[in-house]
């Protein structure tokens, strides 16, 4: 009998053969979050955007994860979750879920005795999409283990998965910008799935993300109640059509290299995005006054210096500042002198390169 092998890698130091004719696989993938430069606020359907977003892909910011098939011969169902060692019967539940409703995924669970093991590198409740991060590493791993080629195609298909688990997840397979969302201009866009952006100039190519933590408690109003506040939002169909109208102009701005347009793209979605919460009819407020408190020194440094440091923020207090590897030293300088009082801790990121196969 010939016995066959498969490599498996979704990162360059996460690789994992099995044989297909043992009664056990096992496959590792590891996968990074991404930090949205124009928002995903508002869906409609099965998990569909109701707006394009634009995205930077995170280099450090990863999970892991090892998924372990066991044959059995019973029809009952047999799953296990662990995150950081620990069961998470919460996270579970959902995943357990998010499988039997992929037709894709759901024949596994008929035949084998599925274990998830993650880890993330990062904290919880840090303003890093942890979602998006284990929905991509997730749904990567059950695409492989049911027999899927490491192809062209496998980044797309496993980023219509992956949505399907958690939106901004599908960008997280493209580095080092993704976009998600049908435009008019761009035929290959598309809600199914995130898409790379092949044109970027130089100057943004070497990005860095530095992740002040504000306030490290969960924050009170989930993201799934966030986008839901948006349907019959008085301001709903301005905002989706000015984001889409921002992911044009980012495009090219990648394309360009303009810095000046880059920084108010950046910080004008970041601040509509907690505009669309505080208008909401249920409205309410994420950020804190430390995350004021350091925008406005943003300000201040950028004035003051001519610097290209900008901020964006997720759906939550915590800031990410953005910057080029160039001015490194003097933005670390500033946050350490400067942003000390109003943050807790600081996470040090840079712009990455998605999913690798190998």
């Amino acid at each position: 009998m010939i016995t066959t092998y498969y490599i498996c890698s979704f990162n360059v130091r996460s690789i994992k053969y099995f044989n297909l004719n043992e009664m056990r696989k096992i496959i590792q993938s590891k996968y990074p979050s991404n930090i949205a430069l124009v928002k995903y606020w508002g869906k409609f359907g099965n998990q569909m955007p109701c707006n394009a977003s634009l995205s930077m892909t995170l280099s450090e910011a990863v999970t892991e994860v090892e998924l372990t098939l066991d044959y059995k011969s019973k029809k009952e169902i047999e799953f296990d979750y662990f995150f950081e060692g620990n069961k998470n019967d919460s996270f579970r539940n959902r995943i357990l879920n998010y499988i039997e409703n992929q037709i894709e995924f759901k024949e596994l669970l008929d035949h084998y005795a599925l274990t998830i093991k993650s880890n993330n590198t990062f904290p919880h409740s840090a303003g890093i999409a942890s979602s998006a991060s284990a929905f991509a590493a997730i749904s990567a791993a059950l695409l492989k283990a049911k027999g899927e080629e490491i192809d062209d195609d496998f980044n797309r298909k496993a980023s219509r998965l992956a949505r399907l688990g958690s939106g901004s997840a599908c960008r997280s397979f493209y580095g080092p910008y993704a976009m998600w969302g049908e435009l008019n201009k761009h035929k290959e866009a598309s809600n199914e799935y995130a898409i790379p952006i092949q044109e970027v100039h130089e100057n943004f190519k070497e990005m860095r993300d530095a992740i002040l933590i504000v306030e490290d408690k969960p924050k009170k109003v989930s993201s799934s109640i966030g986008h839901s506040l948006m349907n019959n939002h008085s301001y709903a169909e301005k905002r989706f059509i000015d984001a889409n109208k921002n992911c044009e102009e980012m495009l090219s701005t990648l394309k360009r290299g303009d810095y000046e347009e880059f920084i108010q793209i950046t910080e004008r979605e970041a601040l509509s995005l907690h505009a669309m919460m505080m208008t909401s009819k249920d409205y309410y407020m994420l950020m804190k006054p430390g995350t004021v408190e350091i925008i406005d020194k943003v300000f201040q440094f950028r004035e003051e210096t001519k610097l290209p440091l900008c901020f964006t923020l997720d759906a939550g207090p915590n800031i990410h500042l953005l910057y080029p590897v160039s001015i490194q030293e003097k933005v670390h300088t500033f946050i350490a002198e400067e942003l000390k009082d109003n943050t807790k801790s600081v996470l040090f990121d840079k712009i990455g390169a998605g999913g690798i196969v190998l």
